[in-house]
């Protein structure tokens, strides 16, 4: 759903906050778990952890609430959360690494890993983008609901080639969802509207799983830390952090 104006209207601002703006944000919600009686490894790793905005959330805040705001800020907000998930990803792996191995991780290696996951995403993003368009214009399939299969296995199939090829495969999925949202498709209407059920569907799947990873009688102990660091996010980090990028 994601126009190409859209992207060219946000693109910058959008790439700072998916870049600065997460580390910054990681970097001062660290600090406020550190404050909040967390060792410096387990804060900077829970920094992280959050450091990037949902954007399934995002998406149906935005779409689905009837919420208005202006164009380049729904739009920034819009393409950010989809873009800011490769370097949350980075920071997490790359912290728990330290933590299991403090001298293995070197500054420069993470920031060369973090320019390559972009990269590399973005690049096979786009190309991959192109291939579905072209394999959309050449076949035809003979039932319609076979097109969202299509483009649903085919999303699997770029995350999987990206991420062997060192890259960021939520990067890569998104471009190409982009690129591909942007041409020519079959069934047009029909494809989105899957599109939108499966992603509703997967939204709530994933907090329903995240939710079984939770131990409720560990919750007590962690209640009032964690319900600090929740508004310190939301009403201080995040504010200040947009407002520096």
């Amino acid at each position: 759903n994601t126009s190409l104006a859209s992207v060219r209207l946000a693109a910058r601002p959008a790439a700072v906050l998916a870049t600065v703006g997460v580390v910054a944000t990681a970097g001062l919600t660290a600090l406020a778990a550190h404050l909040l009686g967390a060792p410096w490894p387990l804060a900077l790793l829970l920094g992280a952890v959050v450091s990037s905005t949902d954007a399934a959330a995002v998406f149906a805040v935005l779409r689905g609430s009837g919420l208005s705001l202006q164009r380049r800020v729904a739009t920034t907000l819009e393409v950010e959360s989809g873009a800011n998930d490769p370097m949350a990803v980075v920071l997490t792996m790359v912290l728990t690494q330290y933590i299991v191995d403090p001298d293995g991780v070197a500054a420069w290696s993470t920031a060369g890993q973090v320019a390559v996951q972009f990269a590399v995403g973005a690049a096979l993003g786009i190309a991959g983008g192109y291939a579905g368009r072209a394999l959309l214009a050449v076949g035809r399939l003979r039932a319609g609901g076979l097109y969202a299969v299509f483009t649903m296995g085919f999303a699997f199939l770029v995350f999987g080639v990206t991420t062997l090829a060192n890259g960021s495969g939520f990067l890569a999925v998104y471009v190409a969802g982009i690129v591909l949202g942007n041409g020519t498709l079959p069934l047009r209407n029909s494809l989105l509207r899957v599109h939108d059920s499966v992603a509703w569907l997967c939204q709530i799947v994933m907090f329903l799983v995240l939710g079984l990873l939770v131990f409720p009688s560990r919750l007590l102990d962690v209640a009032a830390a964690g319900l600090a660091l929740a508004l310190i996010l939301g009403f201080v980090v995040r504010p200040l952090v947009v407002a520096l990028c």
